[in-house]
């Protein structure tokens, strides 16, 4: 087996261990190594594995291997077998630690405040969540884990990590009995929280710098919460102040005032899209009219023929309805485009007249569609330009005056 030189030591960026095997990784298809000793992390237990270089090489993916333990260090090019120096990516590793150490602080606190177990954890380049085992989780309570955990940080508290003894460790008051035979790493943030763990850890806990809760969801099983420490936090923090300093300007306003300003806003939105709504309305109302004084007669039927070349179909539909509100009216209707589509309509008085034949008579001449309905047909077809839908909906209308 490996030995795994950051379970001493998470700080050590540089070390010098021996290439005992090289063999293709048959998952990534990539050369990978075993080395008697090493400082890369392999991914496990919700932390993501380390990266950086192995002599000429750089280290892609660090896993566990099932068999025997060893690490496996995944390779973008191959090297040979002897000695080798390894170094870690840094920023990398410290924002891993800074994450992973954040979680165990706010993990506890969550148990202190809310009775809230944590039953998952996941660490990603973008988020770092976890799970608890409660569904009802209100606000007061999420503020109060994240003031008891940045208490904790604000404290300095010192980080130990270490594999102690059987007897020792029965001892312990662990936070969640451990899932692995073996000897088992404990890691304890001075007498605030004290939990079996393999990952790499802060020192203090002042080098978390700041646990920021951002948001919480509902899952089946609990409530996810998203948070982010240390230097992610930081930016994020710089992020936001820089967008809340863009909106001030923008709004004429103070950050203080800028929840009153996007109300007023909305509420000036809102206004402003019933004035639209009720314009668009008169609109439709108008081209109805229109429509109807330009519908070609066909003994009692009217027949209103029309085509756009690009056309939000709810207004066509609008259209539609207007007209068939009236007695004896038939709408083809159609909208040019890549996705063709075409409407049908009759009066409710016009139950005995057929639209079906003339409506699938029409995708057809398109190249084919699908659509349907009864007294309101609907389909889409492929690309046509307004020239051919003009004369798929005048033969459509040839139909109709044929049929009747």
């Amino acid at each position: 087996m490996t030995t795994r030189l950051y379970y001493a030591d998470s700080y050590l960026r540089r070390f010098t261990g021996t290439v005992l095997e090289v063999h293709p990784d048959p998952a990534k298809e990539r050369p990978a190594v075993v080395l008697d000793r090493s400082a890369f992390y392999p991914t496990s237990g919700g932390q993501p594995h380390d990266r950086g270089t192995l002599g000429t090489a750089h280290v892609v993916d660090v896993a566990v291997r099932e068999s025997d333990g060893a690490v496996l260090h995944v390779l973008d090019q191959p090297i040979g077998t002897g000695p080798a120096t390894g170094e870690i990516d840094w920023p990398r590793r410290l924002d891993h630690m800074q994450q992973h150490s954040g979680q165990h602080i706010l993990s506890q606190a969550f148990l202190e405040v809310a009775g809230a177990e944590t039953i998952g954890f996941h660490l990603t380049p973008d988020t770092v969540s976890i799970d608890l085992a409660v569904r009802d989780l209100a606000d007061a309570q999420i503020a109060g884990a994240e003031s008891v955990a940045n208490a904790v940080v604000a404290a300095d508290t010192p980080v130990r990590a270490w594999f102690p003894e059987p007897e020792e460790l029965a001892a312990l008051r662990l936070r969640k009995a451990p899932e692995v035979e073996g000897a088992i790493r404990v890691v304890a943030i001075g007498d605030f929280d004290m939990s079996a763990c393999g990952g790499t850890h802060v020192a203090a806990t002042g080098e978390i710098g700041l646990v920021a809760v951002l948001r919480a969801e509902r899952l089946k099983r609990g409530t996810r919460v998203e948070f982010m420490c240390g230097d992610r936090a930081r930016a994020d923090y710089g992020r936001k102040h820089a967008l809340v300093r863009e909106l001030s300007t923008s709004l004429t306003c103070s950050p203080a005032e800028l929840g009153e300003s996007v109300h007023r806003l909305r509420e000036a939105l809102q206004e402003t899209r019933r004035q639209l709504a009720v314009f668009q309305e008169r609109e439709l109302d108008q081209e109805a009219s229109s429509l109807l004084a330009g519908a070609t007669p066909h003994g009692t039927v009217r027949i209103v023929r029309a085509a756009w070349a690009d056309r939000p179909i709810e207004q066509v539909k609008g259209l539609s309805l207007r007209l068939t509100a009236n007695p004896g009216v038939v709408v083809l209707f159609g909208i040019a485009g890549a996705k063709a589509q075409v409407l049908f309509g009759r009066s409710e008085d016009l139950a005995s007249l057929d639209l079906g034949p003339p409506f699938r008579a029409a995708l057809d001449r398109m190249g084919g569609g699908r659509g349907g309905g009864t007294r309101m047909l609907q389909g889409a077809a492929g690309a046509s330009d307004l020239t051919r839908l003009r004369g798929v909906l005048a033969q459509a209308e040839k139909d109709l005056a044929g049929a009747g």
